[in-house]
């Protein structure tokens, strides 16, 4: 069957080259756009996915920007850039005329398009639906790292990851069969999907343990980062439940089931992909701390509450990042010392 839908997948990190790889070796139609060192290194060589047993290649179709693409109405934008890089990025992609088209009349322009929006956090689902009114919030357990240009490890099998799909506007019907054929698509791609009618729900029980990401950058023993761990989760579930922003918790994905689809090599292996925050920190650039730990304390100040916890550690973070710091520098020790458990 001949595919004529495109993903053209924005931001080539660990999420982004990800997915790209996965979807061109399903066969699905897939464009990487990319910057930098990422993009020279992916124009000249194919993607390096270091498995637990061995090392695919896999040759991406890479663009800089939308100025070496035409855009279509069957294509379908995928933005996984970093939380704090969303605003920008949406500017860039949203206001384009499509092929054929003189961009003034309805489904003329790039912002008709859906939007697939694939960040930790919730902040840029509300920057999304400003300008695209078929957003599509995707929550993602990807277990994959990137710190080298054109190569990153991913250690799952026999599943690439968990991906949680939801639509954001009430385009019922029509975004229904959005929702059902991402699903069909990722699953083809080798991820674990799941569809949810309340996806705002569901990332923001996912924030609880995005939250945690930023106590991967601190040095500390395990039982101090597990201590430092539960109180943060404990302190951000009392600001959800108290500022009346969710009612009860559901549940989170069963565990179980990801352990059998990730497989338990994944987590013992050394090369096992560290969090986000620590490979953005690694890299020397910049975090997303201020959308999940800030969240929280934002979340709280709106409504006379306090995140004591999570405003530390989105302050310490904040101050290592501008100084440069690597990860490990600042210690566990540093978020309690002036904050009781």
């Amino acid at each position: 069957m001949i595919v004529s839908r495109r993903y053209i997948i924005i931001g080539a990190g660990a999420i982004g080259s990800h997915l790209a790889a996965h979807l061109t070796q399903a066969g699905i139609p897939a464009i990487l756009v990319a910057r930098g060192e990422q993009l020279e290194a992916l124009k000249n060589a194919p993607l390096r996915i270091h498995r637990l047993d061995r090392t695919d290649e896999v040759q991406l179709t890479v663009v800089a920007g939308p100025e070496e693409l035409e855009l279509t109405r069957d294509d379908i934008l995928v933005l996984t850039t970093k939380t704090q890089d969303v605003e920008v990025a949406l500017g860039d992609w949203a206001w384009l005329p499509l092929e054929g088209t003189t961009g003034v009349e309805p489904g003329d322009l790039s912002a008709d398009l859906p939007l697939v929006v694939m960040q930790n956090g919730i902040a840029s689902e509300g920057l999304a639906l400003r300008r695209f009114a078929r957003t599509i919030s995707v929550g993602t357990i990807v277990p994959a790292s990137y710190l080298d240009p054109a190569e990153i490890v991913s250690l799952t099998e026999p599943k690439a990851g968990f991906l949680q799909v939801g639509a954001l506007s009430n385009r019922v019907e029509e975004d229904s069969d959005l929702v059902a054929r991402l699903v069909a698509d990722f699953d083809a791609a080798g991820y674990l999907t799941r569809s949810y009618d309340d996806i705002e729900l569901q990332k923001k029980v996912k924030l609880l343990h995005g939250i945690l990401n930023a106590v991967d950058v601190l040095d500390g023993t395990p039982e101090e980062k597990a201590a430092l761990s539960r109180a943060l989760e404990e302190e951000a579930k009392a600001v959800f439940l108290d500022s009346g922003e969710i009612t009860a918790l559901p549940p989170g994905p069963d565990m179980s089931l990801l352990r059998a689809s990730f497989g338990a090599g994944a987590t013992s292996d050394p090369r096992a992909p560290r969090r986000s925050t620590w490979q953005s920190f690694a890299r020397g650039k910049s975090s997303e701390v201020d959308f999940l730990n800030g969240e929280i304390v934002l979340l709280a100040r709106r409504n006379g509450l306090s995140a004591p916890l999570n405003e530390r550690l989105q302050r310490l973070l904040g101050l290592s990042h501008s100084l440069g710091e690597p990860p490990q520098t600042r210690h566990v020790s540093d978020v309690l010392s002036t904050v009781t458990l």
